[in-house]
């Protein structure tokens, strides 16, 4: 029978065979010092062989500033599960090591060492951390509200904007449903529409939507929301992007009002003229009556312009269409159609003299002086008065009857109504005897 050194000097061959089929780093220490290191430590380590690390301290490998661990004592490293530090290897060059100490059965102080070259893993690691220090830099620095919200509807992420954008403190949203974000009428419907789409009944994605949203003080704002999904595993994330439009709307309003409003008074021009005109028609049509469309144009006013200047101009046509708006009722309409020609449709008449009735109002309004600095600027109207559908069958109709009922008010000395169906101006009114 082989003796018991032997036996112990074949187990130790057999380790040592063992040992360099590990792709790590693998070495034996003694006293602290290299007795065994495989051909994976020796790459590792660049040295040209095994044989140049024994007799060698392990230290010697350990960059210095991690060498404090190393002379801490081996039995409290041993008692690390995996312990980074940088070794360097015999060129110099230094690389990310992760060690794992254990104490060998042996009656000896020896201890297994085992490292692995993490360098990519760090690098890697630094690399996905820089990815997202600059990931946070562009969500933090970008105008628009993103959320990221999980699918029990709560909200995971927020950056800035959406905190800027709601008023709320920082990571104050996270966690929150984000039906919060909405007001209180429209969280239900939310809520019902998200449901759907989990159950594949909806669509949602893929889309830009306008809402409301909710700030944290109960103001509210015109916002767009476009929704994307992604999936990680079995489950799904939503991300969304927010924008306030409130700066859009007003532009959008602003432009509205621009293209169908008279920028000097403020009236309707003639373009929301004519489709109030075709609306009223068409009410009419429906249900019966009349309706009146009165032709004002201003007496006097060109010697305004001409002795004081086109400011006082302007101020008087202002005047005119604020005392304009004082003889008329709500559902009904004045417009400007140009420089001192104005247009009123006076709306569901139950016979003629109402419009007439309207007329004189402004007569009598517009024969009041308008103050212009120190000066009293005196006025008049010529009005012609036209009935639908006594008058004509259609608007164009009546509005040319209107005009040509004008012009006789005109050239019959001016400051006067007449209904296109009366050949004289009228001065006076008896509303018993107006046309019926």
């Amino acid at each position: 029978m082989p003796s018991s050194a032997a036996a112990r000097s074949g187990t130790v061959i057999l380790d040592h065979e063992l040992l360099e089929l590990v792709s790590a780093l693998v070495c034996i220490l003694r006293d602290g010092e290299v007795t065994f290191l495989n051909q994976a430590g020796v790459k590792m380590l660049g040295l040209d062989g095994g044989e140049a690390a024994i007799g060698t301290p392990f230290v010697d490998f350990v960059e210095s500033d991690y060498r404090f661990l190393v002379e801490a004592g081996w039995d409290l490293l041993a008692e690390e599960e995996f312990l980074p530090l940088k070794l360097h290897r015999t060129d110099g060059t230094r690389f990310e090591a992760e060690i794992r100490v254990r104490r060998a059965p042996s009656p000896d102080e020896l201890f297994l060492v085992e490292a692995r070259d993490i360098s990519k893993f760090v690098r890697s690691a630094e690399a996905l951390r820089e990815r997202e220090e600059r990931l946070q830099g562009v969500l933090a620095s970008v105008a628009e509200g993103i959320i990221t919200v999980n699918e029990q509807g709560l909200i995971e992420t927020a950056n800035p904007a959406v905190d800027r954008m709601f008023g709320c403190g920082r990571g104050q949203l996270v966690g929150q449903p984000m039906a919060l974000l909405m007001p209180e009428n429209m969280r239900d419907h939310h809520d019902e529409m998200f449901r759907l789409y989990l159950g594949g009944h909806h669509k949602l994605m893929g889309r830009s939507v306008e809402g409301v949203g909710r700030r944290a003080d109960g103001t509210q704002f015109p916002m767009e929301i476009s929704v994307a999904e992604l999936r990680h595993g079995k489950g799904r994330l939503f991300t969304g992007i927010l924008r306030d439009i409130s700066e859009r709307k007003e532009n959008e309003d602003r432009i509205k009002r621009l293209a169908h409003h008279d920028t000097l008074t403020g009236l309707p021009n003639r373009n929301l003229l004519n489709d109030r005109i075709n609306h009223a028609l068409a009410r009419v049509r429906r249900h019966g009556g009349r309706m009146a469309v009165l032709y004002v144009d201003l007496d006097k006013f060109k010697p305004i312009n001409d002795t004081l200047g086109h400011e006082a101009g302007d101020a008087v046509l202002r005047e005119v269409a604020q005392r304009l708006n004082t003889c008329i009722r709500g559902s009904d309409t004045v417009s400007r159609v140009g420089g001192d020609e104005f247009v009123v449709v006076v709306e569901e008449i139950g016979r003629p003299g109402e419009a007439a009735m309207v007329a004189r109002k402004i007569v009598d309004v517009l024969a009041r002086p308008i103050p212009y600095n120190e000066h009293a600027c005196q006025i008049g109207a010529s009005i012609g008065i036209a009935v639908f559908p006594d008058d004509g069958s259609t608007m164009d109709d009546v509005c040319k009857a209107a005009d040509v009922a004008m012009y006789r008010v005109k050239h019959a000395g001016r400051n006067g109504f007449c209904f296109y169906s009366q050949s004289e101006p009228q001065d006076e009114i008896d509303y018993s005897d107006a046309p019926a």
